[in-house]
């Protein structure tokens, strides 16, 4: 069981990082990224006394963190994730423009099967990439290959649009 003096110190040590993951995870947006930490926060509250100890609590905070965000964003912006929709895919530093409603789809020199492969890995957690690999017929490490040379690949048609 976690005191409850305990309590307010892990909040007091975790709220800003859970937050960033929280933001960054939403494709930082305020708003989102807020209500989801005060989530985490309830739910950690409201399950403290269940807990045993302090040791693996930042993990426990980032799996919460995870399970609300995924919920927040079924509720609010439904089960499919589209690549198009997922400003990770890109890549780019923030100081970079995205291109604009009038430009190509950047994703028209990706092959369908390209396209799927992002959206499999961009659809799933960091823990379940690998099933979504083996569904594909690939391994795990192949997947984070292939992901990693399609958003080179993305960049590069990115930048010969400038």
């Amino acid at each position: 069981m976690i005191e409850h003096e305990t309590c307010e110190n892990i909040i007091q040590t975790y709220y800003k990082e859970i937050y960033s993951y929280c933001f960054a995870k939403l494709s930082y947006k305020q708003h989102p990224a807020e209500d989801c930490t005060q989530e985490v926060f309830v739910v950690f509250f409201s399950k403290h006394e269940k807990l045993s100890s302090t040791d693996n609590i930042r993990l426990w905070l980032y799996r919460t963190a995870d399970n609300v965000i995924k919920a927040y964003v079924r509720k609010n912006y439904g089960h499919e994730v589209s690549i198009e929709d997922n400003p990770q895919v890109y890549d780019i530093p923030a100081e970079s423009s995205f291109p604009d409603e009038n430009a190509d789809d950047p994703f028209e020199v990706l092959s369908s099967e390209e396209k799927k492969l992002l959206e499999a890995y961009y659809d799933t957690d960091y823990g379940q990439r690998s099933n979504a690999a083996k569904k594909m017929g690939i391994s795990l490490t192949a997947m984070y290959q292939r992901v990693h040379k399609i958003k080179k690949k993305l960049r590069n048609s990115l930048n010969k649009d400038e």
